[in-house]
């Protein structure tokens, strides 16, 4: 297996890279605010609908389907109920489940675990199983089994392309995979 390193190097400079991270990063503690515990309940729609386009969202119309109390509990479970990880995932990521929103998939969620704590959770993502898939690390896990436990298994694979490319956070793991995916499949 190749280097992380050897593959893809982080081009912060790139015009494409600049406006992805605009878009997706540099609200990130302004919604961190938002998504405080005690701040969830002034939640409005907007700020659910900027979180949503924020975190890649293009069902906009669906989302908006959603009542505002219904978005403020999913977002609350997610972030902040005691059960685990994976267990709040697949309720928040699994079509049909409790609290999957409409519009929504592993994306949103996976996104507002990292606007909370970056250092710790990332984002999943097809930007993300392609750069995974192309270092060799995307696991055979990663692709059937509940979505919180996949999700677990992406974590993992992301951590290892973390480590191994020196980068800082999952944001810049994030914008790593957004820029690997721009290139070409060799």
């Amino acid at each position: 297996m190749q280097q992380v390193r050897e593959l893809f190097n982080l081009d912060r400079d790139a015009a494409r890279l600049q406006t992805y991270r605009k878009k997706r990063w540099s609200r990130s503690a302004e919604f961190h605010g938002w998504l405080q515990q005690d701040a969830l309940e002034s939640l409005d729609q907007e700020q659910a609908l900027a979180l949503y386009r924020a975190s890649g969202g293009r069902e906009t119309a669906k989302f908006k389907t959603n009542p505002l109390e219904e978005v403020r509990d999913s977002i609350d479970f997610l972030l902040y109920d005691n059960i685990k990880l994976e267990g709040r995932f697949d309720e928040c990521a699994t079509p049909g489940w409790g609290y999957c929103l409409a519009g929504t998939g592993k994306e949103f969620p996976s996104y507002l675990l990292c606007l909370i704590n970056p250092s710790l959770f990332g984002v999943w993502n097809s930007n993300a199983e392609r750069l995974l898939k192309r270092t060799g690390l995307l696991s055979d896990g990663s692709r059937r089994g509940p979505m919180g436990i996949r999700y677990l298994d992406i974590l993992d694979s992301l951590n290892q392309v973390r480590v191994r490319s020196g980068l800082g956070d999952f944001r810049e793991i994030d914008e790593l995979a957004y820029q690997a995916a721009q290139l070409k499949s060799t």
